[in-house]
């Protein structure tokens, strides 16, 4: 990857850019697949929303973004619409297990 001081256009600099996202849109797809699975070791809606751990999760990328020299209030909101959108998905996941054992 390239440095961003070694870029001499704004084309290289977009060009590095839109790498990086697909890397990270990666990594969420990546992300994604897990959170699938995680239903599995999950037996009912309390264990799937798990405030808890939702609460462990936004402390961590908060201080990790701190640590990164990064907006942790943009990493909280990003990570808040990520857990709500997997919440859902898992509890639809869940409610899907639970109809086809029925």
């Amino acid at each position: 990857m390239k440095n961003p001081g070694n870029c001499k256009s704004i084309e290289e600099i977009r060009e590095a850019i839109d790498g990086i996202d697909h890397q990270i849109m990666k990594l969420f797809s990546q992300r994604y697949e897990f959170v699938k699975k995680i239903v599995k070791f999950k037996t009912d809606e309390v264990s799937v929303i798990a405030e808890n751990r939702q609460d462990e999760v936004i402390a961590q990328r908060r201080a990790w973004a701190i640590e990164l020299g990064m907006n942790p209030d943009l990493f909280e909101k990003i990570y808040r619409a990520l857990i709500h959108y997997n919440v859902q998905k898992e509890l639809e996941l869940l409610r899907n297990q639970y109809h086809h054992q029925a």
